[in-house]
């Protein structure tokens, strides 16, 4: 969650951290994150109990088919290449500076599925 740029406080009790891990067998992180996402609350979220118990608890099932063509590419380890974002600065002939998706690992660049 917090890679993903939601911070929230995990202070439960310990009936709501067995709920948490029983939604993350059955869910997974991807689909409990994608949750926390697209909730639109009227306040900011501070607590991970809000999502649990805003809907959580109600995730289908993750996949058990592999699906290859989701996800980032493994990291080129270009050390241009940015880990996370995988985008490398570029200069044109002008001084003019950009972010450019890496050619050998951005998941939308040429070559890539998206």
């Amino acid at each position: 969650m917090t890679e993903a740029g939601i911070v929230v406080s995990w202070t439960m009790n310990a009936d709501d951290w067995q709920a948490v891990a029983r939604v993350l067998d059955r869910a997974g992180v991807e689909a409990m994150v994608a949750f926390a996402r697209g909730t639109k609350a009227r306040e900011p979220v501070r607590f991970a109990k809000f999502f649990l118990k805003a809907g959580w608890v109600g995730l289908p099932p993750k996949s058990t088919k592999p699906v290859a063509s989701l996800g980032k590419p493994p990291h080129c380890g270009h050390p241009d290449c940015d880990p996370i974002t995988r985008t490398r600065e570029s200069e044109n002939d002008r001084g003019i500076r950009s972010l450019d998706r890496c050619p050998n690992c951005h998941p939308n660049a040429k070559g890539h599925a998206a």
